[in-house]
């Protein structure tokens, strides 16, 4: 990488990790825009990409939270448990879809966590009526939907597991962040190798972006604990809506013109012929035998 592109993405990493670190999401929601966007990569690539960079956000993060006891240790266990075994299947998933058919997902996720944190705050309690199923067969079904999201988006898969946390288990939104990066420092690893197999990390980005990101999400882990609680889940919202407009739009400018295949597909552009209809001349050539015209005057 050039060293101006190496400062792009330090400033870029340093965005993402600032994200996690203060939101628990690993930092993957600003990653992905910013590699297919400035860095042209294609969005499978990107999620890939993003996925072995949240890695080293959720590490610098969790020291910060752990210090301050705000992670849930027995149930970041039992999720990142599950997560492992489901990250593949996301990952495979992902590799079915178009870039369009991936961005509009995303941009549909993030819209409906954005409605539900504005709705109603984190505040300790659950929203959801108590699950008649024991808590670790819960918190094993919250890990297999956090690794399918892990996996098939490349955002480490907070997006679903804070929310789950404070819907389900009753967490404050702070404690829910904290074991989200617990959880996210299990699957980002194995979501990975995954799409490494597959070709879809870049791996010369991953220094600079890694930097920034490590050190924005111990800077932001500190600055959450001192936002209250309801503050920081409608903080979260917001950012989620603003970044599921973006990627929506993204989406939309991607699609093809009529008669288009889309992205993933075969090429809407018209292929050059290879051969001439029987009884003409292609243009620039002429039949054998004859000879130019003189030009006129």
């Amino acid at each position: 990488m050039k060293l101006r592109d190496q400062a792009v993405g330090a400033l870029g990493g340093l965005a993402a990790g600032m994200a996690g670190g203060l939101l628990g999401v690993g930092g993957g929601i600003i990653l992905v825009p910013m590699l297919s966007g400035r860095f042209k990569l294609s969005q499978h690539a990107a999620h890939g990409t993003s996925l072995a960079v949240v890695g080293a956000t959720a590490l610098a993060s969790l020291v910060i939270y752990g210090s301050h006891a705000s992670v849930e240790w027995r149930a970041a266990a039992w999720v990142a448990l599950a997560s492992v075994f489901t990250v593949h299947v996301g990952v495979a998933l992902a590799g079915r879809l178009s870039s369009s058919h991936l961005k509009r997902a995303f941009a549909v996720l993030l819209a409906v966590v954005a409605v539900r944190l504005l709705w109603q705050p984190g505040n300790g309690s659950a929203l959801l009526p108590a699950s008649p199923l024991p808590q670790v067969a819960v918190e094993l079904a919250i890990g297999a939907g956090v690794g399918l999201l892990a996996g098939f988006m490349g955002v480490g898969g907070g997006l679903i597991a804070v929310p789950a946390f404070v819907l389900v288990l009753g967490m404050a939104q702070r404690l829910a962040q904290g074991t989200s990066l617990a959880v996210i420092l299990a699957t980002a690893p194995i979501g990975t190798w995954s799409n490494a197999r597959r070709g879809q990390v870049r791996w010369p980005m991953l220094p600079s972006l890694a930097i920034g990101a490590a050190l924005g999400g111990a800077l932001a882990a500190s600055l959450a604990h001192r936002v209250p609680q309801q503050q920081l889940a409608r903080l979260f919202a917001v950012f989620l809506a603003l970044v599921a407009f973006h990627s929506w739009r993204r989406a939309g400018a991607q699609r093809q013109p009529a008669g288009g295949t889309g992205d993933g597909a075969a090429s809407s552009e018209p292929r050059e012929a290879t051969s001439a209809p029987r009884g003409s001349t292609p243009e620039g050539s002429m039949p054998a035998g004859s000879t130019p015209a003189p030009p006129r005057m």
